[in-house]
This record gives C-alpha cells, sequence and structure tokens, in this order.
C-alpha cells in the first residue's frame, strides 16, 4: 500500500498568518529604521558640525585703511574670541589718529548644502534616496517572502497530498493513506479527504462482496432452476406423447398435473425467496436500546415451540451481561427463526442456541447434533443457497439469514462442530 505521509506545524492558518505578517512587518521596521539611521549619520558626518560658524573680524581704520579675517571656530569660541580682539591700542606714526573701527560677523553654516565639494553631495543625495527607496524595496520584498513563506510551510504540503489523492482516485485507485501531521485548517480537510476515501472504499468493498454474493446466489438459483424445469418439460413432454395417441388413463394424467403443480409451486417459492432477499438488501436497520435478557428469554419462549414440534430439546444459554444493547430485535428474531426452523430438519435429538458479547459485537451460534454440512458444501462458492433445498424448502434461508446479518454490521459463518453437527455463527453490531 501506497503511503503518503508529510509533517506540518501545529498552529492553526489564521494564527500562522498573523505571525508571519507580524514577523515580516517587525523585520522590515527594524531594517528601515537601521538604513534611515544610517543615511542620517553619513549626512551629519558630510555636513559640518551645526555648531560651528564662521566668525569674521573686520577693522575700519581712521586712514581709510581696513582688515578683515575670518576663522571657523565653534559658537561657543566664538563668543570667547570676540573682546580678545578687540584692539587695545593702535599704532600709527599719526599720533592724532584714532582708535580703529572693529566690527564683528558671525555666519552659521548648520547644514549649509553648498558648502560641500561635489563628490560629498552626490553621496548626500545618495543617502536621501535611500532613505526613501530601500524602506520601500523592503516592505515589498517582505511581503512576497512572508507569501511565499506561508504557501511553501502552511499550504504547498497539503495542496499536494490533496492533488495527488485527487489524481489517485480519478484513476480508481483507493489504495493509498494521506497522513498530514497537522492540526490547522489543511490538516483538518486532509483528515477529512482521507475520511472520505476510507469511506469510499469501504462502500466499494461492500458493493463488490454484494454483487459477488449475488453472482454466486443467482448461479445456484439458475443451477437449482433446472431440475424442476427439467421436470416440468419431462411431463409436458410425456403428457404431449401419450395425449396425442390417446394413450393416458385419467390416473396418469392426474399423477402428471399434480407433480407439475408442484414443481410449479416449487419455482414459485423460489422467485419468492429471491424477491424477499432483493427487498432485505434495502431494508432499513432500526437499532433500539433493548434488555437482552427481556428479550432473550421472549425469544426462547416462541422459538422453543418449533423444537417441540419434532420432540427436540432447545439448549438456550445467554452470557450477555449487558443490561441493554441497541440492536433490530425483529432482525434478530427473523434470523433465529430460520437457523432454528433449518436445524430442526437435520438435528437428531438437541439443538443448541448460545449468546455473548464482546467488543461491541453480538455472537451467537446455532449448532444441531445432526449429520453436519458436507465437505463439497462447505467448499462450494454457493453454499449460502444451496445447503437446505428439497422439495419443501427454497433453498434460501441461510442468503436471507446472510443479508440480514450483513445489513445489521455483522457476519455469518458455516462449519461443523467438534463433535459432529452443523454449526451455523453470526455476528450483529451493538
Amino acid at each position: 500500500m501506497e503511503a503518503v505521509k508529510q509533517k506540518s506545524r501545529l498552529s492553526g492558518l489564521r494564527q500562522s498568518f498573523i505571525l508571519y505578517v507580524l514577523t515580516t512587518f517587525l523585520l522590515v521596521a527594524l531594517l528601515s529604521a537601521l538604513v534611515i539611521w544610517s543615511c542620517l549619520s553619513l549626512q551629519n558626518y558630510l555636513l559640518p558640525d551645526s555648531d560651528q560658524v564662521y566668525l569674521t573680524v573686520q577693522s575700519d581704520y581712521p586712514d581709510g585703511s581696513s582688515t578683515s579675517t575670518t576663522v571657523l571656530m565653534s559658537l561657543n569660541d566664538a563668543l570667547q574670541e570676540i573682546p580678545r580682539n578687540v584692539p587695545t591700542e593702535y599704532n600709527s606714526e599719526d599720533p592724532s589718529a584714532g582708535e580703529p573701527d572693529v566690527r564683528y560677523s558671525v555666519t552659521s553654516i548648520e547644514n549649509s548644502f553648498s558648502a560641500l565639494s561635489p563628490r560629498r553631495k552626490l553621496v548626500y543625495r545618495c543617502s536621501q534616496i535611500g532613505m526613501t527607496a530601500l524602506p520601500v524595496i523592503f516592505s515589498l520584498a517582505g511581503i512576497l517572502l512572508c507569501g511565499l513563506t506561508f504557501y511553501r510551510r502552511k499550504l504547498k504540503t497539503p495542496i499536494s497530498l490533496l492533488a495527488s489523492a485527487s489524481r489517485e482516485i480519478a484513476g480508481q485507485n483507493l489504495d493509498f493513506q494521506i497522513s498530514c501531521r497537522s492540526r490547522d485548517e489543511m490538516g483538518m480537510l486532509c483528515d477529512s479527504f482521507e475520511k472520505m476515501r476510507q469511506t469510499l472504499k469501504e462502500n466499494y468493498q461492500k458493493l463488490w462482496r454484494m454483487l459477488e454474493e449475488r453472482r454466486e446466489l443467482q448461479g445456484s438459483v439458475a443451477h437449482d432452476l433446472r431440475n424442476p424445469i427439467a421436470i416440468i418439460q419431462g411431463y409436458a413432454q410425456y403428457l404431449q406423447f401419450h395425449l396425442t395417441k390417446e394413450q393416458i388413463n385419467r390416473e396418469k394424467l392426474l399423477s402428471a398435473a399434480d407433480h407439475i403443480m408442484q414443481t410449479a409451486q416449487r419455482l414459485d417459492r423460489y422467485t419468492e425467496s429471491l424477491r424477499t432477499i432483493s427487498r432485505l438488501e434495502e431494508l432499513e436497520i432500526q437499532p433500539r436500546p433493548v434488555s437482552f435478557s427481556l428479550l432473550s428469554d421472549r425469544m426462547f419462549a416462541d422459538l422453543s415451540l418449533l423444537a417441540e414440534k419434532e420432540h427436540l430439546e432447545l439448549n438456550w444459554k445467554n452470557t450477555v451481561s449487558e443490561q441493554e444493547v441497541s440492536l433490530d430485535a425483529k432482525i434478530l428474531y427473523r434470523i433465529l427463526e430460520n437457523l432454528i426452523g433449518n436445524a430442526v430438519r437435520f438435528a437428531e435429538k438437541e439443538i443448541c442456541v448460545r449468546f455473548s458479547c464482546k467488543s461491541g459485537m453480538l455472537h451467537v451460534t446455532v449448532s444441531d447434533d445432526g449429520s453436519g454440512f458436507p465437505d463439497k458444501i462447505l467448499n462450494s462458492a454457493s453454499r449460502y443457497a444451496s445447503i437446505d433445498s428439497d422439495g419443501t424448502h427454497s433453498g434460501m434461508g441461510l442468503a436471507i439469514c446472510r443479508v440480514l446479518c450483513r445489513n445489521h454490521g455483522g457476519s455469518l459463518t458455516l462449519r461443523n462442530g467438534e463433535k459432529g453437527g452443523a454449526a451455523v455463527s453470526f455476528t450483529l453490531s451493538i
């Protein structure tokens, strides 16, 4: 038997999907934050320090000359340097000249992009683009990877299993198994599909057994019908031959008509049994809780009359411990009635009926102390339809019992007892 086995993680699809999305979101957010921080750090590195300024000191002298000095320094240093740059005396050849006019100016260069070199400007522009583009790329890549990972780990295996199983079923092959060790929705779907496959297989096997039994029954009936048909044909030819020559008396004519009538009745019993079996195969079983001890006492009181008519002893033993069992009492009664009716015709002194219960099945055995089943009957494919066939019985009693047992979830088997005599055992689901 082909086995298809795969493993899946034990979580629901909804919870798994939320977990995958949250994990992807956190990773994308972390990477985006890292990229933005890196780009901002790069930009801060490229641009001058925001606390630096250009300190310009311009001195205008009385003689019309002037000087200007520009120094890059921090803002706090510039404020400290301004007093130091104020001249305390002016050295000039003209003693009448006054002090120079000193002016100070502070120019901020915070985020001064224009002060960067062309190469640094390019790097700065790239960092700005990266701050916007990379988070978008991370988001798209995260969505794609999240979807692919979720499909590969949660959906791919169950879908492939179901697709493979569908192809097997379409090819009319039910000899395989679906095993997906998962508790999520896809695992439940695979389990349901496996139950459906098992049900289909059981139904096909049951249908096949029914067809086989029907074919065996039809073959047996066709074989058994040859004798009565041959008898009718023989008497018809006999009458036709003698009536044309007017060489038959009234007694022979009545005897031939009587034999033809008996044979016709035998054929009618065969056809009626076949119709009964067809109806029983469609019979709906209606199990109900019943007290088995009370049911057993009632059945014994009724069925013991069949044995008493033939001066036989009915040995009845019930070992079912359950006070209540669920079964169709009418089905059980009909099966026992048929089996005991057959046993009465072959038993010599005693008929034994035994009841027991095991593993949810009612086990019943009906045995007698007669000659037992011939070996050719036990080895015959049509044994259920031929062992009790005679001039007064249709030979379908066991076939009817077998159909009733199968409909009630059980089976029926034939054997000979260890001390001789026939034994019929059957089971019913309870």
